[in-house]
């Protein structure tokens, strides 16, 4: 598969909460296409501690793809989705985006320190955009437009499903699945480079074939609320998460950017996902004793509207 050089290299505390899957124990199990969805319900001990680590973005590469996979199976959980079709569509247009991996030089130095040989070089985060509107005929886009046309026809006002179903299916318009999704203990400093150096990728793209520019984007974003049954009525005011002070049953989300691109958003719906399981984001879960529940936000943003979401970004998430 031809490839291009690109580097980008972003350091990060990488908080261990979360324990990242490996890769040999589900690749032949939990990710398989005829099962339903990835779904770890197994307890892991929380570790407290932070780890320095030196990412990486690179061009997502073939021995990516199972990285990639489990990375889009937490975004749909159990939907019915072809997650393999999907990520060898991501691969098939790997100069456009990138993956997000440890550096080749701290692995090396870990490798060397370590009598374990059982390095991994583990995706951690994927960012890339999909032309749906050339891909309409793949049978992973049809999955996706597909399930994202029956939540919104139970979820959205009648005004936006007609304006989201029009949206998609318009002809004289380009729209771009964009696909950002890595785990949520990647600290959101490096949300600023990544989605600079994604529509870096674009404009150059774009130059060459034109179906890498786009009118809009579509965008499925991890979410959750708090959950209105788990705090007594007197507590329903307002709410420190994570140090920040936020308005009750306020919509928040995992990866923290994805704020600014709702904000500038042309519609936008969400549908409840807490019945499914998430490696990442599942069912119903507590943060500061606060008991939440888990969505996936979706949206259509107008192209035009990409400079100002990437200043918003820059401004708020730098280092």
């Amino acid at each position: 598969m031809a490839t291009y050089s690109k580097k980008r290299r972003v350091e990060g505390n990488l908080d261990e909460k979360e324990e990242i899957p490996d890769k040999k124990e589900d690749s032949d199990s939990s990710l398989d296409d005829d099962e339903e969805g990835y779904e770890d319900d197994s307890p892991h001990e929380e570790i407290n501690e932070e780890v320095q680590v030196e990412f990486e973005a690179l061009p997502p590469q073939d021995d990516d793809f199972h990285g990639i996979k489990i990375l889009l199976q937490q975004l749909f959980l159990k939907s019915k989705v072809n997650i393999s079709e999907l990520s060898n569509l991501v691969l098939s247009q790997n100069h456009v985006g990138s993956v997000l991996k440890q550096s080749e030089a701290q692995l090396a130095e870990e490798s060397d320190s370590s009598d374990d040989d059982d390095n991994e070089d583990h995706v951690y985060g994927i960012i890339t955009v999909i032309n749906i509107s050339d891909k309409r005929n793949e049978s992973c886009i049809k999955d996706v437009q597909s399930l994202l046309e029956e939540k919104c026809s139970k979820c959205a006002p009648a005004a936006d499903q007609e304006q989201f179903v029009r949206t998609l299916n318009d002809p004289t318009h380009s729209v771009g699945l964009m696909l950002n999704e890595r785990f949520v203990n990647i600290p959101p400093q490096l949300a600023p480079p990544l989605h600079k150096s994604l529509q870096k990728d674009l404009q150059l793209a774009s130059r060459k074939n034109p179906k890498f520019k786009f009118d809009y984007f579509l965008l499925i974003c991890k979410s959750y609320r708090e959950d209105g049954n788990s705090q007594p009525a007197k507590s329903k005011k307002k709410k420190k998460t994570g140090g920040n002070t936020v308005p009750e049953n306020e919509l928040l989300f995992s990866n923290a950017e994805d704020e600014y691109f709702h904000k500038a958003a042309l519609l936008s719906f969400e549908y409840p996902v807490s019945a499914e399981s998430d490696s990442a984001l599942g069912g119903t879960w507590s943060f500061d004793d606060i008991e939440y529940k888990t969505y996936r936000t979706v949206m259509i943003v107008p192209a035009s509207n990409m400079p100002d979401i990437l200043s918003q970004i820059e401004e708020n998430l730098s280092v």
